[in-house]
């Protein structure tokens, strides 16, 4: 059987949705409690603890509305780290995977292979958003993050963390799976493998199936084989 080796000690989470819901399982994730937080010169606890106590009053009560399955995605305009800005809750007409990103999570570095080649494959009828949670980061490190791993797919900046908190806001990875017509359709913590990531594509891809049953269907293939060992 494979397994996923990581450098850092992470946590496994308990399943506690079903198939369409909160989902949080599927492997590992990297924890975030703010006891928990990343450790580095600069950027440690204390700074992340006063930058909780003065976040702003708009800030505060857009976090308090958490966003569940099954409510439509909400607008919320969001920097790139190619300059441009983009509408996250846009009307696209087309399938929505989000994940929620730290530059010193190590699962979101074995993940990003298989988001470009989810991108690469998928991008005529699924938007693929890197949401970099920038409050939790550095933004130099994200930058050679991406530069490292070649991300082909946006790179967005959650600079105050708060459409992820909007999401609950707990562990990096965090992925929102989102229909076309931009209803949230499932949030999971914790890293996919490259099964469970085919699996959910072709699961949203169905429901727009039944709209538009002319439409092929297609499969994502492997691109991360050297991240996995035996």
């Amino acid at each position: 059987m494979k397994r996923f080796v990581f450098i850092r000690a992470m946590v496994m989470l308990v399943v506690v949705g079903a198939s369409w819901g909160v989902i949080e399982n599927t492997t590992y994730a990297a924890n975030l409690s703010m006891e928990n937080a990343p450790l580095k010169e600069g950027y440690g606890r204390e700074r992340l603890k006063a930058e909780k106590e003065v976040e702003d009053e708009t800030v505060a009560v857009e976090v308090m509305k958490k966003i569940k399955p099954g409510q439509r995605l909400p607008s919320m305009i969001l920097k790139g780290l190619n300059g441009k800005t983009y509408d996250v809750g846009a009307t696209r007409n087309k399938a929505l995977v989000i994940s929620f990103w730290a530059s010193w999570c190590d699962p979101c570095r074995l993940e990003a292979p298989m988001l470009n080649e989810l991108y690469s494959n998928y991008k005529d009828d699924v938007d693929v958003y890197g949401i970099n949670v920038t409050r939790y980061d550095r933004l130099e490190d994200v930058q050679k993050f991406s530069r490292s791993l070649d991300l082909k797919f946006p790179i967005l900046l959650d600079e105050q963390g708060a459409l992820f908190e909007r999401f609950g806001g707990v562990a990096f990875p965090t992925h929102v799976m989102v229909d076309h017509h931009g209803q949230v359709r499932e949030i999971i913590i914790g890293m996919l493998s490259e099964q469970e990531l085919e699996r959910k594509i072709e699961t949203l891809e169905k429901r727009r199936y039944l709209w538009e049953p002319s439409r092929p269907q297609r499969h994502l293939k492997s691109s991360c084989e050297h991240l996995i060992s035996d």
